[in-house]
């Protein structure tokens, strides 16, 4: 009975610091925290020679946004190697690839950029809102970008800012 009780302390013990672990942004010396262990890494996607996507999925629970869809919210991060312009350029480069309208726009002490927006799908028609960062670091940038569907965000938005609020140089 005592070895059993050590074994679900140390399991709960184990469980517990993974939540709080630092996770770091491969090629950067940044890292975030979950807030708790219900995001899963999915896939890394190489877009060009400097470019890697890395995809998390929140999987805590179903998720049904009021017309019935599931969907499960998630964070991408974009980091792009030798990128030689401004946070700017590269938020304006993304605004042509998906253009978003900006809902909140925040500054931070560092010069990285945030923010709050909203777009609608051109594939699935469905309403989209989303948190995004853009932090540079020498020539590479970082994008940082967590979203859900419309109606299902405003259940999410402490955890978003949360995650991003614990990012920081290493």
């Amino acid at each position: 009975m005592k070895i059993q009780k050590t074994l679900i302390l140390t399991l709960l013990l184990t469980l517990s610091c993974l939540a709080s672990a630092q996770i770091k942004i491969p090629g950067t010396s940044y890292s975030f925290t979950f807030p708790n262990n219900d995001w899963r890494y999915l896939e890394t996607t190489t877009v060009d020679k400097n470019t890697n996507v890395y995809l998390y999925c929140y999987s805590g629970h179903y998720v049904v946004s009021s017309t019935g869809d599931t969907t499960l919210p998630y964070m991408r991060i974009y980091v792009r190697k030798h990128f030689t312009g401004s946070i700017y350029d590269l938020i304006y480069q993304r605004s042509l690839t998906q253009p978003f309208q900006s809902l909140d726009e925040y500054t931070y002490d560092d010069g990285s950029m945030g923010y709050l927006g909203a777009y609608t799908s051109p594939s699935d028609k469905k309403d989209y809102e989303f948190r995004m960062v853009y932090i540079k670091e020498k020539n590479t940038m970082i994008e940082i970008r967590l979203e859900t569907l419309l109606d299902t965000y405003d259940e999410f938005d402490e955890m978003f800012l949360s995650i991003l609020n614990s990012i920081k140089a290493n």
